[in-house]
């Protein structure tokens, strides 16, 4: 009786693992740009602090929400849109997000807002970015 013929890949074994090395955080990295729009350098910076980032986010937030905000937007139709933020209602820069505990590393979500000669708050700015300690949080003036 002759013994059964091992398949092509498991024959071959050793030429796919190089490439499942190559392709995981290949996969992850493109996640992360079409999730949360962000661009090569700061997926990669995402990826290195995969297992130390934890974001807690406002009720009603979502990111295909949070994208819709454009500047010119009043402070009624972000609300509408998005809901109440964490932080900072009332004031000229919303926060959607925070770290959550005593994470360093989050995924930041904030709107910063101007007030127009009505005195009516505009988005200015919309801030979503991969958070890291190094950074200096961006205000709105």
């Amino acid at each position: 009786m002759q013994p059964a013929q091992k398949s092509f890949f498991q024959r071959n074994w050793y030429y796919f693992t190089p490439a499942a090395i190559v392709a995981i955080p290949l996969i992850m990295g493109v996640y992360s740009m079409v999730n949360w729009g962000y661009g090569f350098s700061e997926s990669m910076t995402a990826l290195m602090h995969f297992g130390s980032t934890d974001t807690r986010y406002a009720v009603k937030f979502t990111e295909d929400k949070f994208h819709r905000i454009k500047p010119g937007l009043d402070g009624r139709q972000v609300f509408t849109l998005v809901g109440v933020p964490y932080e900072g209602q009332g004031g000229l820069r919303w926060e959607y997000s925070l770290p959550q505990g005593d994470a360093k590393y989050y995924h930041e979500r904030a709107v910063l807002f101007t007030k127009d000669a009505q005195g009516v708050p505009r988005v200015k700015k919309v801030v979503s970015r991969f958070h890291t300690p190094e950074m200096k949080r961006e205000s709105a003036d």
